[in-house]
């Protein structure tokens, strides 16, 4: 990790210093911490660190719960690859001795004819780069040194790396191409039998951060781009992939089913070197990789340890601020920094005896690091390490008296303070976490303002597997940043982002406002009924004071459920993410981006594939033109715009950025139809190879208004028309919501008609389109009507929202 994107400073103590009143358990927290772990089914180890002031050592004591257990030591790994060098080869130099002259073409021939041993870089012999060694590449290399010419070599001529991706090895660098400054995790887009392959490496070392007010502006954040892409030593495409060393696009068409990792190096603008890992999913054609129906929200296979430690952390505090403050009145801190221990818990899986990835995690505002111990122990029981961290002071006041809002980015610095001494844990072989985490699968996660810190970490710190969100706040405009571009595009790694449909304590309605903004994979998820609080395990917080009724403000504030069936769809999906990009399972994909949950009366799933081949035919981003450039038209429409769906933005005030979702309302009695079409200079569209039609839709929703009117006061019909006049007509009904009521209200008298307001992703497979018509033309696909037909029933006007059609 960059030490010089650490705004604080870290300093282990010892855990039984007076620090105030969060420095250590009370009896009564601990002995409900011990009978939470009993009751989660799993049986857990508490151990305590005692961090001496000045090191990193610490020391483990078992009490209590299960008989002593001999800790396991896995072997020692680098803590990573800042300041190492590069390795790379120069064409010619066959023997690996760091020159180029006869003794490399004599050495080429002792190993063709038997003679020599084999080169320890065959890629440096190959002067050809015809992916073979030959007598061809001798009589070249002679040529050369007795003529100087009578060739050039192919690169690398200086210290490089073969850009030919060939079965020849290089197993001992003889040069080195530069020093890197750091690694990062990413994931590529996803390849599907049948479909082209085009993937996008990262294009920048660090993204650019602005501020505006007014008519000023100013760079929070400088952007560093990517200016060139090349290989390590060993480390090869699968399939016929190939990249392009400039802008970073590799392409394809035949990728082998299953997870392919590997590794390219990165050189950015002032000639620094990033290495960056990547996972490329594959999938067959038919995707029979999916498991459907897994027990996820289950305790997993290992024992959980509790570990228990704190840190001083030093928060700056910069006067006057170095860009104005979004909606700000803020005054002069007393001194330029503040120390504050940070109370960690971290729940581990004890028996794993591998290095197993990390979730470093952060609170809400008015909760604490012991608030989330439920969902956090159940990842731990499925191969996670789990940090929760306890960091009030950017969220209160005096902080907020200097800096207003929200405190994110603080919070974020944190959040990376906590990283790093987690991985110092790792390397130290006094420490029970010695050897346990793999620092190359390190994911931020968080609630409410914790979330929304979780993105700002991942902004700061690109070296992540993802981000997980629950309930995430909008970070734009916060403490200490102003008034800001940031999420005007969001990360490129997975994201997973949890909301409960009753919350108004996060901008309104976060899932929908930024999903597409994420340039990576993104899920996300509204638990119904749910709300804000009860993902925490705060037994008396948390809409319990607010009992559903039909009636404004009630039927869009209070909950409707038992944190339990709430807590149950949050470990679903979070384990199923931590699996996907924690372990590269691809089993829960089809959970993650497929139609598993489509239809749900407990949730709304939609998401972001990023499935490589993807064909989009309408995402309202220059409507009202279609993106083959057809006008997209309507009949029977009172409204049909381009806005974000949803008039009330929480908490004010905060402005809407644009979003590109198509906003209707329909006949209130009749039919509406909205034609989508395809031709582009008088071609028809060629689907052929994807396999389904997808979309996003979301029903009525105007804030204080009684619209739990669900889908039953309509029926939705997609039609493909093709270009000899063929047609195949489908009711999209059962893949719509349809239950009128929720099946688990809490208190169970209630009866509520559940609204499904939030954005759904609606998935037609095109073989049901086939059944209908066998005849129908993928191959030329002209356009896609919608035909919508009410029935009157509906209690206030029929507003619709539709975003993101494509084929995949």
């Amino acid at each position: 990790m960059r030490s010089d994107i650490i705004a604080g400073m870290v300093h282990p103590i010892h855990r039984g210093a007076p620090v105030g009143p969060d420095s250590a358990l009370s009896k009564a927290e601990l002995s409900a911490t011990l009978t939470l772990l009993i009751q989660s089914g799993m049986p857990v180890i508490r151990a305590t660190a005692n961090c001496r002031q000045g090191t990193s050592r610490s020391t483990l004591m078992i009490r209590g719960l299960l008989p002593a257990i001999v800790l396991s030591i896995g072997l020692l790994l680098p803590a990573g690859v800042e300041g190492a060098d590069l390795p790379g080869f120069i064409r010619g130099d066959c023997n690996a001795d760091g020159s180029s002259n006869i003794s490399d073409p004599i050495f080429l021939l002792e190993v063709l004819f038997g003679a020599g041993t084999p080169s320890p870089c065959e890629d440096a012999c190959d002067v050809s780069d015809d992916g073979a060694l030959d007598l061809a590449d001798a009589i070249l290399m002679l040529g050369h040194v007795f003529t100087g010419s009578p060739a050039v070599y192919p690169a690398p001529v200086q210290c490089g790396s073969d850009p030919t991706d060939d079965g020849l090895t290089c197993e001992l660098g003889t040069c080195a191409v530069g020093v890197l400054i750091g690694e990062r995790s990413f994931t590529l887009e996803t390849a599907r039998q049948g479909l082209p392959y085009s993937g996008d490496l990262p294009v920048d070392e660090q993204q650019e951060v602005t501020w505006q007010e007014g008519f000023s502006s100013g760079v929070i954040q400088a952007r560093v781009p990517f200016v060139e892409y090349g290989f390590p030593l060993d480390s090869t495409l699968p399939g016929d992939l190939s990249l392009d060393a400039t802008s970073g696009l590799i392409t394809g068409t035949s990728i082998p089913p299953g997870l392919h990792s590997f590794s390219v190096w990165a050189r950015d603008a002032a000639d620094e070197y990033t290495l960056i890992h990547i996972d490329l999913p594959s999938f067959g054609a038919d995707e029979t990789e999916f498991a459907p129906g897994q027990p996820l929200d289950s305790g997993g296979a290992y024992l959980v340890a509790l570990l228990e430690t704190s840190f001083l952390y030093t928060h700056p505090l910069p006067w006057p601020t170095p860009y104005p403050l979004y909606f700000c009145n803020s005054v002069q801190p007393p001194a330029a920094t503040f120390d504050e221990v940070k109370a960690l818990r971290i729940f581990y899986p004890l028996t794993a005896n591998f290095r197993t990835p990390l979730l470093v995690f952060h609170h809400g505002t008015g909760y604490d690091w012991t608030s989330y111990q439920q969902l956090l122990i159940h990842l731990a029981s499925h191969g996670i390490t789990c940090v929760s961290v306890n960091d009030q002071y950017p969220y209160f006041p005096p902080f907020t008296d200097y800096y207003c809002w929200g405190g994110h980015d603080e919070s974020a610095r944190v959040m990376l303070a906590v990283r790093e001494l987690v991985e110092e844990f790792d390397l130290d072989p006094s420490h029970p976490l010695f050897g346990r985490v793999d620092r190359n699968r390190v994911f931020y996660g968080g609630h409410s303002r914790g979330a929304g810190a979780a993105l700002v970490a991942r902004e700061l710190d690109p070296d992540v597997r993802g981000v997980f969100c629950l309930q995430g706040t909008d970070v734009r405009r916060d403490a200490t940043v102003g008034n800001t571009n940031r999420w005007i595009q969001l990360p490129d790694v997975p994201v997973l982002s949890i909301t409960a449909e009753q919350d108004t304590d996060v901008i309104y309605p976060f899932s929908e406002r930024i999903l597409e903004r994420f340039t990576g994979p993104a899920t996300m998820v509204t638990i119904y009924g749910g709300c804000h609080a009860y993902s925490t395990d705060a037994a008396t917080t948390g809409c319990a004071e607010c009992v559903w009724n039909d009636q404004p403000p009630a039927v869009d504030s209070c909950r409707y459920i038992s944190r339990s069936l709430q807590h149950t769809w949050t470990k679903r999906f979070a384990t199923a993410f931590f699996h996907r990009y924690g372990f590269g399972d691809l089993s829960v994909e089809g959970l993650l981006y497929g139609d598993e949950y489509e239809g749900s009366p407990f949730v709304g799933v939609t998401s972001r594939r990023n499935l490589s081949g993807v064909i989009p035919v309408a995402d309202f981003e220059d409507f009202p033109m279609a993106n083959r450039g057809g006008l997209i038209t309507a009949t029977g429409t009172l409204l049909f715009i381009k806005g974000p769906c949803y008039d009330w933005p929480f908490p004010l005030p905060a402005p809407i950025d644009p979003i590109t979702n198509l906003v209707m309302i329909a006949a209130p009695n009749g039919v509406t139809t909205v034609t989508i079409p395809f031709l582009q200079g008088g071609v028809p569209l060629d689907v052929t190879g994807t396999k389904k039609l997808t979309f996003r839709i979301k029903n009525h929703d105007i804030h204080g208004v009684a619209d739990n009117i669900g889908y039953g006061h309509l029926s939705l019909d997609v039609r493909l028309e093709d270009h000899g006049g063929g047609l195949a007509q489908l009711s999209a009904d059962p893949h719509l919501p349809q239950i009128e009521f929720h099946p688990a209200p809490e208190p169970a008298v209630l009866q509520v008609p559940l609204k499904y307001q939030r954005f759904i992703t609606v998935s037609m497979p095109l073989d049901d389109f086939l059944a209908a018509n066998p005849l129908l033309d993928l191959g030329e696909l002209n356009n896609l009507r919608l035909t919508i037909t009410t029935n009157g029933t509906a209690a206030v006007d029929v507003r619709l929202g539709f975003d993101d059609f494509q084929f995949e």
